[in-house]
């Protein structure tokens, strides 16, 4: 009787990106939940704390259109060689002037690179994250809307789930026990349903 050879299954890839100033701030914590979410479900992570790196803003050189790459050596390279095999971002930002904070606007317009090759994975997924000093639950939700329209008309990536923490000045993401528990279950289930979806 033959036995078949075992196939190696790929893990689940998570990329998180905390696109705020603050590497142990409110963001970074929800983000990380997620990830651990998804690590308790046997997902691979991976997370870049862009406060903690060297990003760019795009120089609109367009050498992306004519060399399939962007032309800048900073840190935004690490993210890039980082995307190509991976199945969901979890993309946090906090809100800055009523917007996404710089760090994240330089990751969305570098991001413009991939307009010119095929190397963001098709059928990627989204976590969106925002957080925000504002005590309104219900605010920003013109900012989650442009964060999935981005990610859905440039890059063809569906959002699984947003998540919001408001009034994080009174009440930081660590004493919110409740919106850990939710993130982490939001990257568990995407996790779960991922391995079922894809076979691994």
């Amino acid at each position: 009787m033959r036995r078949e050879k075992s196939r190696e299954m790929k893990p689940i890839k998570f990329l998180g990106i905390v696109c705020s100033p603050r590497i142990e701030g409110n963001t970074a914590r929800l983000v990380e939940s997620v990830l651990d979410g998804a690590k308790e479900k046997g997902a691979e992570t991976r997370i870049f704390l862009c406060g903690s790196l060297r990003i760019n803003p795009c120089r609109a050189c367009n050498k992306c259109e004519t060399v399939g790459r962007c032309a800048q050596e900073d840190d935004m390279q690490q993210i890039y060689d980082s995307i190509p095999g991976t199945d969901v971002i979890v993309f946090g930002t906090p809100i800055y002037h009523d917007h996404v904070s710089a760090q994240a606007k330089a990751v969305t317009d570098r991001l413009y690179a991939y307009e010119w090759k095929d190397a963001f994975p098709r059928g990627m997924k989204a976590v969106v994250i925002i957080t925000y000093e504002w005590d309104n639950p219900n605010g920003y939700d013109n900012v989650l809307d442009w964060i999935k329209a981005t990610f859905k008309r440039y890059y063809g990536v569906e959002t699984f789930a947003t998540l919001k923490a408001c009034n994080t000045t009174k009440v930081p993401v660590a004493q919110r026990s409740d919106l850990i528990r939710e993130a982490k279950e939001v990257g568990g289930n995407l996790a779960s349903e991922l391995k079922r979806n894809l076979g691994r």
